[in-house]
């Protein structure tokens, strides 16, 4: 359907994230994904590396987890999402001494059932942990447990399976908004959904026509993961343009002949 939409002006508002200093790190990939079949198994590795001079404790352990377009993210328990891969996971050891400069490979495996129900993705949460020498979690004998705020660093890796040739992508466009900071810049928000059973990272963008049909360019989006059941925000910067109307067209291109697309008019005042 059509749909009519004003340009508001709103002010742009910058936020600047603290810095924090980490006792481990993950230096491999945040993101494992995997095609496997039902009954197959396959393995995947996190490198973990310690940043300090001095040996360092780390835990593994895992959630499910899922998010939304408003930016709330929920690390549930694990294996209680009916999309869970959790239990399929044996994750071989949970805690670690990593010596100082140096890095450390752990190793987990994941145990597809032998389902003919498996269709799509299912996904799960391996949280890596640095464990500070004053959490009376720490294996340091010579440590001395104390209260108080404890500084934490910890690293969400995503391990997603698959099930090969199953599965498809249903995006939905559940709200949008434009806006135009104080430069007369415009930006085109849009919420998106996937109603399906496999998570895609979707190449986006918008095509913008003026009144007479002429092209106005092409705004690139981001490839954000989208599983099934969540939603994500896109903010599409659009830049200055001349009063006037629009007709903005979404492309969303989620791969596999799965492509998806809306169309806006947008009256620019």
């Amino acid at each position: 359907m059509n749909k009519v939409l004003t340009i508001l002006t709103a002010l742009a508002i910058a936020v600047v994230p603290s810095v924090l200093t980490a006792q481990i790190s993950v230096r491999s990939q945040l993101s494992h994904d995997q095609s496997s079949i039902a009954g197959s198994s396959y393995s995947g590795s996190i490198l973990i590396r310690n940043d300090t001079d001095e040996i360092q404790q780390a835990k593994l352990y895992q959630t499910d987890y899922s998010f939304q377009s408003d930016g709330s993210n929920l690390f549930g328990t694990p294996g209680e999402s009916d999309r869970s891969n959790a239990s399929w996971i044996d994750l071989g050891t949970t805690s670690m001494m990593v010596p100082p400069r140096e890095a450390v490979t752990i190793s987990y495996r994941v145990n597809v059932p032998d389902s003919t129900n498996l269709e799509g993705t299912f996904w799960s949460i391996i949280m890596v942990e640095g464990i500070p020498k004053s959490s009376p979690e720490s294996l340091d004998n010579n440590a001395k447990s104390s209260l108080g705020v404890v500084q934490v660093t910890r690293y969400a890796v995503q391990v997603a399976t698959h099930i090969e040739g199953t599965g498809s992508a249903i995006l939905e466009i559940k709200e949008t908004a434009f806006t135009k900071n104080d430069k007369g810049e415009a930006t085109l928000q849009l919420n998106i959904g996937n109603n399906g059973d496999k998570m895609v990272r979707p190449e986006m963008w918008v095509e913008l026509y003026d009144s007479s049909g002429n092209s106005a360019g092409r705004r690139d989006g981001l490839n954000n993961r989208i599983y099934p059941g969540t939603s994500i925000q896109q903010k599409i910067q659009l830049g200055k343009l001349k009063e006037g109307t629009y007709r903005a067209l979404v492309i969303m291109d989620a791969g596999d002949d799965e492509v998806f697309a809306a169309e806006f008019t947008l009256n620019i005042n």
